[in-house]
């Protein structure tokens, strides 16, 4: 037997988190046990009858591995099982527009919506994948610019993809990624009739901080969606997407405006989920701050989350971004019709490129040699399906996503186990 390449002793408070990256099994340990439980993970086959059933299930963890096993046929494996062959996930930008203007937003809010031609054409779509008998279950995700500012179209088609899936004997779920102040008691009422379970709105530190973020002219923003969140949370889980920076991490001040507008018996519905912004710098922040927030976040009876070990949404097998010029990408984060597809009136869909490459595990082949003789492979999976291929496309090869790998895999690490732990208990 011998140690597995993927494992982990990361600090956490005055214990150590020994964690392997490829099952994403875990335990704490104390000081004092420390060095016995290195040993054992480093000499398996000397430490075996120190306690045979512990050895057995650091075995089963994978923490420890038979000599002549293949860790990266195990991360092949777990890749594609997160691919998620069995289902299909449909994100519809109806809009670019916007009725605010986030500072770190990176969408340009370009005057398009759908219109009925294109609409039909993501019904003809709809009907297709789902013929599929491989495909079980069907996600429809709204995201844009704001999608509410297209709400009879977010309307028409979550109806008509909830009777066609469910007549077809698919599983249906829906979401939206939506900034809360565009909602109302019918609308909410409306959407949850449809199929819509899930909402992941954003605020960005006290009322202060977010209407200084989030202007809505006379009107706080702040107040209105927390008002509505209240409302959502009655039937409906709600991820409140907390964006931080060093300037807006503030946790006692968070609390005491959200303290303030949340009604505490919905609370159990609500995700307090935690996010940097992507233009701050990690180690221009105070952990202790991140890690005051997450505490706060349990206090206050949410299911509070902390980092993210998956991949993204554009390496599943079924996957589709449909923009609102009925332009199609892997991935949302495309220029307003710069989409590498084109929707076409019966639902099919014209690429304009060579596609094999996005439904192909190539994170695996040769030019990415850096990220497989990697130790945070089967955790950071590398950099995200576009920015890889604009990194092959320009260099020939792959570039780290990370300035700090090591010191960001054990800041993911402690945050991914923090919210497990809060999970079990």
């Amino acid at each position: 037997m011998k140690a597995s390449k993927y494992n982990y002793i990361v600090p956490f408070g005055e214990k150590k988190i020994f964690f392997n990256g490829i099952t994403e099994a875990f335990f704490l340990v104390t000081p004092e046990y420390e060095e016995s439980y290195r040993k054992i993970l480093e000499f398996p086959d000397d430490n075996k009858d120190w306690t045979e059933s512990f050895v057995a299930r650091m075995k089963d963890s994978g923490f420890i591995i038979d000599d002549d096993t293949d860790e990266m046929d195990r991360i092949k494996a777990k890749f594609d099982r997160l691919r998620n062959k069995d289902v299909y996930f449909l994100m519809i930008l109806p809009t670019y527009q916007c009725n605010l203007r986030c500072w770190y937003c990176t969408q340009e809010h370009d005057n398009l919506f759908l219109n009925n031609d294109v609409v039909d054409s993501i019904k003809h779509l709809i009907v297709s994948k789902l013929s599929d008998n491989s495909i079980k279950r069907f996600h429809l995700s709204w995201f844009g610019g704001e999608p509410l500012m297209a709400y009879n179209k977010v309307c028409e088609l979550t109806a008509f993809a909830k009777e066609y899936a469910e007549s077809h004997d698919k599983s249906f779920s829906s979401s939206i990624t939506t900034n809360g102040t565009l909602l109302n008691v019918e609308r909410i009422e409306a959407l949850r009739s449809l199929g819509v379970t899930h909402y992941q709105i954003t605020i960005d530190g006290d009322r202060m901080t977010h209407n200084s973020v989030k202007k809505l002219g006379k009107d706080s923003a702040y107040d209105r969606t927390l008002d509505n969140i209240n409302l959502i949370a009655r039937h409906t889980s709600v991820s409140l997407r907390f964006n931080y920076t060093k300037d807006n991490l503030k946790p006692d001040k968070i609390f005491e405006t959200l303290k303030e507008k949340l009604d505490p018996q919905v609370t159990r519905n609500i995700a307090f989920t935690i996010f940097k912004v992507w233009q701050q710098n990690q180690n221009e922040i105070d952990r202790k701050d991140v890690d005051d927030l997450f505490q706060k976040g349990i206090e206050a009876g949410m299911y509070t989350t902390l980092g993210n070990t998956g991949i993204c949404y554009a390496d599943w097998y079924n996957f589709d971004c449909v923009f609102p010029n009925g332009r199609v990408g892997k991935c949302d984060n495309h220029s307003p019709g710069k989409g590498p597809g084109i929707l076409q009136t019966d639902g099919t869909i014209s690429w304009m490129e060579d596609m094999s490459k996005y439904y192909t595990p190539h994170i695996f082949d040769d030019r990415q040699a850096m990220c497989t003789k990697c130790k945070h492979l089967p955790i950071c999976w590398g950099p995200c399906i576009s920015k890889r291929e604009d990194m092959l496309r320009d260099k020939g090869t792959i570039e780290c996503k990370y300035k700090y790998p090591d010191k960001d895999m054990d800041i993911n690490i402690s945050d991914f186990c923090k919210t497990k732990l809060q999970r079990t208990n």
